[in-house]
């Protein structure tokens, strides 16, 4: 049984997928590229945050000669946009929020590691989470993304546990291969961005159906 639960942020916790869908069209629309659908913002959200804005632009229809010119202003004029409200289309997954709260009187340690920037992180959680959650590591320009394992060992260190006592929760397969190459216990869940089938070949520990699922994994204090 584990101490700690570490979560993904975007498709585990909160549905954001709309909110990404307005910010990046309306990004898209500033530049005078072309809208994406819903689908491929679902595509966007399983890859790694270097690989994000280069498929945007792509996606968009920017020429290639103007692709890496516009990669900073588009990535700076997203930021920008989601910002501004954070929160509007943005949902928790059914059954989180009671999940946070059974865990926290638990006495379990939580935490999110999140490629989304540090910024966004930390407005959403205290918007949807405010109190459940003891560390958010999200990005800045000094820190590690995923799926580079540091990034989660970082965090297992500033909580002072062991890998061992750590579970990481995600639905993509950035998430699947920043625990695998970390050496931490794995759950991967069904109600996320990406097929729980497609996860297969990491061989998550658990595949979670419902965030009821989780509690009986952890130590009770």
């Amino acid at each position: 049984m584990f101490r700690a639960c570490i979560f993904d942020l975007d498709g585990t916790l909160l549905d954001t997928l709309p909110t990404l869908c307005r910010c990046c069209n309306a990004s898209l629309a500033h530049f005078g590229l072309s809208p994406v659908s819903a689908e491929q913002c679902r595509g966007l959200c399983r890859l790694p945050i270097a690989e994000f804005y280069p498929r945007l632009l792509l996606l968009g229809g920017c020429p290639s000669d103007r692709a890496a010119e516009l990669l900073e202003p588009i990535r700076r004029y997203d930021l920008q946009t989601y910002l501004k409200d954070p929160c509007a289309l943005t949902r928790p997954f059914p059954g989180i929020p009671k999940l946070l709260h059974e865990l926290r009187r638990r006495g379990t340690a939580t935490a999110v590691l999140t490629n989304k920037p540090a910024p966004l992180a930390e407005q959403v959680i205290s918007s949807f989470f405010p109190g459940l959650l003891n560390s958010v590591a999200g990005q800045t320009p000094d820190t590690i993304s995923k799926p580079d394992p540091r990034s989660l060992l970082h965090l297992i260190q500033f909580l002072g546990l062991s890998r061992e006592e750590c579970l990481f929760v995600g639905d993509t397969d950035v998430d699947m291969r920043t625990a695998r190459a970390a050496g931490v216990p794995l759950a991967a869940v069904a109600w996320g961005y990406q097929n729980p089938r497609s996860l297969s070949a990491y061989e998550p520990d658990w595949i979670v159906h419902s965030p009821e699922e989780l509690p009986p994994l952890f130590i009770k204090d």
